[in-house]
């Protein structure tokens, strides 16, 4: 039995194949391999017009490093969500009409939320993976566009313009190919939204949702509005920029650090001051959960805490205090061996990545199964 998103994207392929000329990756569908340091530039790009980050964003702001305790789940219980996405992209080949020529590139793109019970156990709660066709639609003609986009409707494949700017597409790079990269990550930051946005609105009171990765982004944000309370969801980095600057005090007292000075004193269950961004619509701050002795670098054993502050006013220092305990409490169960950022994961973030890896489309199949024939 034909699997479904084979035969959509074949049916695009093909319908995209009759009307203009095709130039097939070599050796078949060509997987796209993403940069190790990818979270981080997106983080960059989000940030762009941000380098300096004032402190002074929580209600207790006098030291620069917060001692803090576990609060393990047996104490209380407040993550009990945890999600993140995954994705695969790979180049098919060239298309050219007349003068105009675009890539064409295929990607599945998912995200998963993990449930967790009081006894630990875990539960995949969500998983939706949905299969994309990207290309630069000026670049062929409306006759084109219009079969095409017929073709993917019906079989329930998205077609993605390269050319229509994005929070992580503008001012980017002209190579098309280059520039898809962001744009798959931009539709996997959709997808997590969306399924972010539905798992929060049918929380408890004391239950949170904790995702991967930064919330600094517009589709998100733009739900928040000044009157609204703070979400009961974190975004936890485990990669991160480095090149901010921080102020930290007031008036004549205010001194600036770099990110490695920052966190070079920053010692074992420990937190940094909270810090501002998006004019205060974001608060973060640096929680280290592993020695710096046992680590190769400074900044391993070190992630990135986000939370939504809808008020843009300061931050009760108790929750930050609270959130960051319960996060400690995350460190004792790694993926250490078998991903090499165990040193700032947390397990189930590990797990619900994992779960979406596991039902996208091997490689092997891709390549075997998606030819211009």
């Amino acid at each position: 039995m034909t699997n479904p998103t084979i035969e959509g994207v074949r049916a695009a392929m093909r319908a995209l194949a009759e009307q203009v000329e095709v130039l097939p990756a070599v050796g078949g569908a060509l997987q796209e391999e993403e940069r190790p340091d990818a979270d981080e530039r997106v983080e960059q790009i989000l940030g762009r017009d941000e380098k300096l980050f004032e402190a002074n964003w929580e209600t207790d702001s006098n030291a620069l490093y917060r001692s803090l305790q576990p609060i393990p789940r047996t104490k209380q219980h407040l993550y009990r969500y945890f999600q993140d996405g995954s994705y695969r992209s790979y180049f098919l080949g060239n298309l050219l009409e007349h003068d105009r020529e675009t890539p064409v590139l295929f990607a599945q793109i998912g995200a998963c939320q993990i449930q967790r019970q009081d006894d630990g156990s875990v539960k995949p709660v969500r998983n939706e993976v949905k299969p994309y066709l990207l290309l630069a639609l000026d670049a062929v003609s409306e006759g084109v566009q219009e079969t095409l986009l017929q073709t993917a409707q019906a079989k329930g494949v998205e077609v993605v313009n390269l050319a229509e700017e994005d929070e992580l597409t503008q001012r980017s790079t002209p190579d098309l190919r280059l520039l898809a990269q962001n744009k798959v990550r931009y539709k996997m930051h959709e997808l997590e939204v969306q399924l972010a946005q539905e798992r929060l609105t049918a929380l408890s009171d004391n239950e949170w949702l904790v995702v991967d990765g930064s919330l600094q982004f517009r589709p998100l944000l733009s739900q928040y509005g000044t009157d609204d309370p703070i979400p009961q969801l974190i975004g936890v980095a485990k990669n991160f920029r480095k090149d901010p600057q921080f102020a930290v005090g007031r008036g004549a007292r205010q001194e600036g650090y770099s990110l490695h000075r920052l966190l070079a004193d920053l010692n074992t269950w420990h937190r940094t001051t909270v810090f501002g961004a998006r004019e205060g619509k974001v608060v973060f701050w640096y929680l280290r959960l592993r020695p710096q002795g046992q680590l190769d670098y400074p900044l391993m054993g070190v992630i990135k805490v986000e939370l939504i502050n809808p008020s843009k006013t300061r931050v009760d220092s108790g929750l930050i205090d609270q959130l960051s305990g319960a996060l400690i409490a995350e460190r004792n169960a790694t993926p250490h061996g078998v991903d090499r950022r165990w040193h700032a994961h947390l397990y189930p973030i590990f797990l619900a990545e994992r779960y979406v890896q596991n039902h996208l489309l091997s490689r092997e199949v891709v390549q075997q199964a998606l030819r211009w024939r």
